[in-house]
């Protein structure tokens, strides 16, 4: 009895693993059947499929095909809330680049898809003038200035275009014909910018992974040099005559604690190479380095890549943490 309290969508919101991307399907779908079809053709389809292959939906199109084709206006209106609240950042800009994909995807932008366009651009904050630049860098070409269905002039050159149809016909198969290939090549500027757009997303997955090997080609060189120089340490103890009769005079008791401190100091220093700092360490440079590697590696950053960034950030976040704690606890 308490679920016929929600409306669909909010029961697909409460039922997704992730509402923002629920959310954001539905605003892509109804950027989609802007275009004045008012269908889902195979073609969009597929390409909804191949830009949103990371959201985490998991229930299928047909109900959001549903709400947007209506459009269920009081859905969109709560899509757009939950967009807004969760979207920002690099997210943001993903979202809006996925956005120019549907609305060129099959050639010229139509007038209700470029009017939601810019109201999805508003929605995140994006000026004018950015969003301008980012469509160009996406589609290929400029982003023009959006008819405008309240003025006189709109409609008179409607029903003027209506009148003149008769008139020709006769150049209909040569008008046809350029109508194609322009198509055809506006096409290709679509299809240009998927593959840029799966080309960024590739790169930044490299990047990242080549920051986590160099972290960790750096880390394995500190705890190299570190235990060099304990063996080194240790050698010139064993050299000493004094060390020497230390090591024969001393009580399980004493070489149990001497055990214990070095264990203690071998955890700090690996704790110091995961913040990258030195031995020694003031508890001011901890904290810095701490807000600086939390910064870089938490896990909200990588919402927009794939799921396998996501989880090797949260290790990565999860080890800094840690070893975070462990030394606030040894400066305690």
């Amino acid at each position: 009895m308490a679920s016929s309290r929600f409306t669909p969508f909010e029961r697909l919101l409460l039922s997704s693993r992730n509402e923002a991307d629920t959310a954001a399907l539905l605003l892509l779908a109804w950027l989609a059947m802007s275009d004045g079809q008012g269908t889902l053709s195979d073609r969009k389809r597929a390409l909804l499929d191949d830009l949103t292959g990371d959201f985490r939906h998991d229930h299928g199109y047909q109900l959001i095909v549903d709400l947007a084709s209506a459009p269920d206006f009081v859905a969109l209106q709560l899509a757009a809330e939950v967009l807004q609240r969760y979207y920002r950042g690099p997210r943001r800009e993903t979202f809006l680049r996925q956005a120019i994909h549907v609305a060129t995807h099959e050639g010229a932008l139509a007038a209700g898809q470029h009017h939601v366009l810019r109201f999805l651009a508003d929605l995140l904050g994006v000026a004018p003038e950015t969003f301008e630049v980012l469509f160009r860098d996406v589609a290929g070409y400029p982003l023009a200035v959006p008819e405008d269905p309240s003025a006189a002039h709109y409609w008179r050159s409607r029903e003027s275009a209506g009148h003149q149809d008769s008139s020709q016909q006769d150049r209909h198969g040569a008008h046809g014909e350029n109508s194609r290939e322009r198509t055809a090549g506006e096409e290709g500027n679509a299809k240009d910018s998927r593959e840029r757009h799966r080309k960024e997303r590739r790169d930044r997955q490299r990047e990242h992974a080549k920051e986590e090997r160099e972290d960790t080609r750096r880390r394995r060189w500190r705890w190299r040099r570190e235990e060099t120089g304990q063996r080194e340490r240790a050698g010139d103890g064993q050299r000493s005559d004094e060390g020497k009769r230390r090591r024969e005079g001393f009580s399980h008791e004493g070489a149990h604690a001497k055990g214990h401190a070095a264990g203690s100091n071998e955890k700090a220093q690996r704790a110091l190479a995961v913040l990258g700092l030195m031995e020694n360490a003031q508890k001011s440079e901890i904290k810095r380095a701490y807000r600086r590697l939390a910064q870089k590696y938490h896990p909200d950053r990588y919402h927009a890549q794939s799921q396998e960034a996501m989880v090797t950030a949260s290790l990565r976040f999860q080890r800094i943490k840690n070893a975070y704690d462990y030394l606030m606890r040894q400066h305690a």
